[in-house]
């Protein structure tokens, strides 16, 4: 695998299934899709099936470059929520992990929260993960410090955007 270059952008994914746990996702990677190892460098557990909600997994260690958008893996984090948020938001302990992961590594890196991309906000990125109950807007002021977590205002802008999450 090749080391990563600089980190310039942390990029949001989920794994499209609720009922998902990072060994089969290294699995599907690995010996479905042939990759060196999983794509992602960080999972976000939701509770479902062997994941404990809100749990940070390791997945690729940081200092290689991932496989999760193409074109950017060499200078970007994936981080994975499990889950399928078009049918279901993340849990409330899933942001507030992932809140302080964006955190944490905006300041290692010295990134901005303008840095914080979903998958589908490449160029060439035919997919809409990480899919309706995403906001990434919401996710970077959030991530940014200019605005506190609250999980019933994020639920309000969902519903807001003719969504309806599931529970």
């Amino acid at each position: 695998m090749n080391l990563i270059r600089k980190i310039g952008y942390i990029i949001i994914h989920h794994t499209e299934r609720n009922n998902d746990f990072p060994f089969f996702v290294k699995f599907r990677h690995k010996y479905l899709r042939g990759w060196e190892d999983i794509g992602y460098h960080y999972l976000i557990g939701n509770n479902h099936l062997f994941t404990k909600d809100g749990n940070l997994y390791v997945g690729r260690e940081e200092k290689f470059e991932g496989a999760h958008v193409i074109g950017y893996n060499k200078d970007s984090l994936g981080i994975c929520l499990i889950g399928n948020f078009d049918k279901k938001a993340p849990t409330k302990k899933q942001f507030e992990t992932l809140f302080s992961f964006l955190k944490e590594k905006l300041k290692k890196y010295n990134l901005s929260a303008e840095n914080i991309c979903g998958h589908n906000e490449f160029l060439g990125v035919e997919k809409s993960c990480p899919r309706n109950f995403v906001n990434m807007n919401y996710i970077r002021a959030v991530a940014s410090g200019g605005e506190e977590f609250s999980f019933s205002k994020y639920l309000s802008i969902i519903k807001s955007l003719k969504f309806s999450p599931s529970f």
